[in-house]
């Protein structure tokens, strides 16, 4: 992405919990976005319950910086999922 995008990334957990097709994502507990190093932006974290889906905006960043975003994400029967990917901005 470049330091002016404003992008989302999709997390899908229906293969995570296909064996537990009455547990869904918590609806009390919001998941946690961490970035590191310091400088992209969580704009925002949404969960889609019925899709079993959440989606993190991120915008921001410095040009030719490697960031990783650490999203924990828990369900309404206390199961804990910890997710890593890495966004690299550059500035073309």
């Amino acid at each position: 992405m470049q330091p002016a995008d404003e992008w989302d990334y999709d997390l899908d957990y229906n293969d995570w919990m296909r064996d537990t097709p009455s547990d869904g994502l918590s609806e009390t507990v919001a998941p946690t976005v961490q970035v590191t190093p310091p400088g992209l932006v969580v704009e925002s974290v949404t969960r889609d319950y019925d899709n079993r889906r959440v989606k993190v905006w991120l915008s921001g960043g410095e040009d030719s910086k490697r960031y990783k975003v650490e999203v924990t994400t828990r369900t309404r029967e206390g199961r804990v999922r910890q997710d890593e990917f890495f966004v690299i901005v550059r500035n073309f």
